[in-house]
């Protein structure tokens, strides 16, 4: 049987696409089916989650960041030996940057995947017949397949809204009731890991139940497709070049790291070491390269700044010459220091003329499209990079060469970043690169 797939996506962010998901997954899981994930647009939380259930990458499909070539490789990588892939959508199912072009309507068009829409009814009910009216005549090439509501207060509350979308012939898959116990924490980059909830496969495993006792499941079963022909291509390489042997921060301060990333440096024939800054872990000794990925140093500067043998062994790294590149909260790292919410400042590795700040909010989020601002080894000064600044985090000192310069359709800044020697970072997290 061919692979199936299907996307799970909303009016809006916060309509509980990730429960359901996760929920979804987990139920087909027990059922014996063999399932994949993936998620559109860049997010590292929301993966976590579906990763912790199907122990498979879970890739990242991005229409504006990535080369087609790209998706389409990730894409049949994914449905490898499966009986479905769920992909869940980002922020609402049009939402995106101009024309769309990021959104989770372009990504289902392009490969023709349906969608299932997860409607949130907190506090209306015949209205919301409009609303998913609305969003299924928007755009006909968009195949919705049917709706679950989400938060329902009632049988009676269900009735009306159940009763209001058939008369206008729109399929109604099931309900979530409103339950506390069904929603995930957040913080101020969005939900928290699934591995830092307590008690987080219990949550799982009571909304499956919930899904079991609510949902038509054969039915997103048997309206859930094989994806049309894709010719597979030559696997992009990934942005940055760190050499054969890559030592990657990972832990709960450095955990922002795209799976794709990993697939692609493995495909590249590169070994990959992990080591925890947090557990004052050091990075392999023969290793050519550090990756320092973002994550929450924010939250934890204190612990960072006292961890003398990892402060010690990356500066042994950075006398060998090795290349050290951070992103976003690692790039924070590499500086002189980092300020926390209480205004306290704490040493960081000194690597860079670098000073930031937690304590002074400002949240900066959107696409980049860079070029190397310099001639090195670790980029290409013909290609452009393309990647996502998402932090709240501000700079207070920023000296020295720029790594990136803004193409001139980019919003925010003009450069981003420094690279000094061997040492290289900025706040945007690399998604893909092509020629100029």
């Amino acid at each position: 049987m061919q692979s199936l797939s299907l996307c799970i996506s909303s009016a809006m962010t916060g309509s509980g696409k990730t429960i359901f998901t996760s929920a979804l997954i987990n139920l087909l899981m027990n059922r014996g089916y063999s399932v994949s994930s993936g998620k559109v647009g860049p997010d590292y939380i929301d993966p976590t989650y579906t990763r912790s259930l199907t122990n498979q990458n879970v890739f990242n499909y991005d229409t504006w960041a990535m080369h087609k070539n790209t998706i389409d490789n990730l894409l049949i990588e994914s449905l490898r030996g499966v009986d479905i892939q769920i992909i869940e959508g980002v922020m609402g199912l049009f939402d995106g940057t101009s024309n769309q072009e990021s959104s989770t309507a372009n990504f289902v068009k392009k490969y023709n995947i349906p969608v299932l829409l997860i409607i949130d009814a907190t506090s209306q009910s015949q209205t919301l017949a409009a609303i998913c009216k609305g969003l299924i005549e928007y755009d006909p090439d968009v195949n919705i397949i049917g709706v679950v509501l989400n938060k329902i207060s009632s049988e009676r509350h269900f009735s009306l809204i159940d009763e209001e979308l058939k008369k206008n012939n729109i399929n109604v898959i099931g309900y979530l009731p409103l339950n506390q116990d069904l929603i995930f924490p957040r913080r101020h980059l969005g939900l928290h890991l699934a591995n830092q909830i307590d008690e987080y496969k219990a949550l799982i495993n009571k909304a499956t139940s919930v899904i079991f006792d609510n949902i038509q499941i054969d039915q997103i079963l048997s309206l859930a497709k094989p994806l049309e022909k894709i010719i597979p291509n030559k696997i992009n390489q990934s942005p940055i070049n760190l050499g054969q042997r890559i030592a990657i921060a990972k832990d709960e301060a450095f955990s922002f790291i795209y799976d794709h990333t990993l697939y692609q440096w493995q495909n590249e024939g590169r070994e990959l070491s992990l080591f925890s800054p947090l557990r004052n872990e050091s990075p392999k000794k023969n290793c050519t390269g550090i990756f320092l990925p973002g994550g929450y140093p924010e939250l934890y500067c204190e612990k960072l700044s006292n961890n003398k043998i990892f402060i010690g062994s990356m500066k042994d790294a950075q006398r060998d010459k090795k290349t050290i590149y951070g992103e976003c909260g690692g790039y924070m790292v590499m500086g002189e220091s980092i300020i926390n919410e209480k205004n306290e400042e704490f040493k960081m590795l000194g690597f860079l003329d670098l000073i930031t700040s937690f304590h002074k909010r400002k949240l900066s989020l959107g696409y980049r499209k860079v070029i190397s601002n310099n001639k090195c080894e670790y980029l290409n000064e013909n290609l452009v990079y393309t990647g996502h600044e998402y932090h709240y985090s501000t700079i207070i000192k920023e000296e020295g060469n720029s790594l990136f310069e803004a193409l001139v359709e980019n919003g925010g800044a003009s450069k981003y970043g420094l690279i000094k020697g061997n040492i290289l970072g900025s706040f945007i997290h690399l998604i893909d690169k092509y020629k100029k």
